[in-house]
């Protein structure tokens, strides 16, 4: 069960991504290092809409350069950008990607677009090989047929579900918020470090006082630093993803689990902390996507929520957390088991 998956042909490679980012992704350039034959990283960024080509394609390499090992790329472009056989979508941007990924010595082996409908390569110019092919030679590949015995399931995002809690709930969570000193904070960090090792001890009268922990920015920040072990203790370091180790990313799934039970309990209005720290793990994941929709949730939870705006103004910008640059300690998505 734990053998390499065989990545022969362009569906294989098209298949790859959306199980490595756990949702197909939109309007988006995906960059692969290679290593060798093999594949690396996985680098998804918003299509450049409104992007210098030169100025775009610097910022994809100054990302892809983190995996010191590579030798080459394969670009994926996902859009439904209107193309003709003699105008591709963001054809001086792919032009300025290859000339920055040759001088970085990773020059880009191939590339494809995917659009809602068919797919094709890239590069090509001959008539041959620039055929429009069906999405279902993607979903009928090899790979693709392997990654899902292997357990992988494209979920997309997950959405909070709705507060079923009890009506006294909002009253009962802003009386578990505390007062913002050291020793109110104790209790509950301890109570969220027990969790994380054993998120089956959740109780209800427990989420209730975690979800009322949250709601104070200084606690919020502690439970958020407690869920890397291995992190420094500045708390912008946290923030930023610098970790002197890899993260136990099994951990950070326990923290996404557990904070979605909480908001079970927690009603519209109080949400917001949750959001962004679900959020933020998912940045540091290296799923910006899938971040911004979270922050962006949080927001409309509580308009104004400060970190949830902070946040949002990195993810925009494009700025990666520290650790997605960085292939010994970054999230590797798990394919079965």
């Amino acid at each position: 069960m734990n053998d390499p998956i065989n990545i022969s042909s362009p569906a294989d490679i098209l298949a790859y991504v959306p199980h490595m980012l756990g949702e197909t992704p939109k309007e988006s350039f995906v960059l692969i290092t290679m290593q060798g034959n093999a594949l690396g990283a996985t680098l998804r960024l918003d299509a450049p809409l409104c992007f210098e080509p030169k100025a775009f394609a610097q910022t994809v390499v100054s990302y892809a350069t983190a995996d010191e090992a590579a030798t080459g790329t394969l670009l994926v472009i996902y859009t439904d950008e209107n193309a003709t056989a003699e105008a591709r979508p963001f054809f001086e941007h792919v032009q300025a990607l290859q000339t920055e990924l040759e001088t970085a010595r990773m020059p880009l082996k191939d590339a494809w677009m995917v659009t809602s409908e068919v797919w094709s390569n890239y590069l090509c110019t001959e008539s041959a090989c620039c055929t429009e092919r069906s999405l279902d030679e993607i979903t009928t590949s090899t790979g693709n047929t392997a990654f899902i015995y292997r357990g992988s399931n494209v979920t997309g995002f997950t959405a909070p579900e709705p507060f079923t809690g009890e009506a006294a709930a909002r009253e009962s969570i802003a009386a578990h918020k505390p007062d913002g000193w050291p020793e109110d904070t104790e209790a509950r960090r301890t109570q969220w470090a027990e969790l994380l090792e054993n998120p089956k001890g959740l109780t209800h009268e427990a989420a209730l006082e975690l979800a009322g922990a949250l709601q104070h920015p200084i606690t919020r920040d502690d439970l958020m630093a407690d869920i890397i072990t291995n992190a420094p203790d500045q708390f912008t370091s946290v923030l930023l993803g610098v970790f002197v180790a890899r993260p136990d990313w099994n951990r950070v799934d326990t923290a996404q689990e557990l904070l979605f039970e909480l908001m079970k309990v927690t009603p519209e209005g109080q949400r917001a902390p949750m959001l962004s720290v679900i959020g933020w793990t998912e940045w540091l994941k290296g799923k910006s996507s899938f971040a911004a929709r979270y922050f962006k949730l949080a927001l409309e939870d509580a308009e104004g929520y400060r970190f949830a705006e902070l946040m949002t103004d990195l993810v925009s910008r494009g700025l990666l957390a520290d650790c997605v640059r960085d292939s010994k300690k970054a999230y590797a998505r798990k394919i079965g088991s």
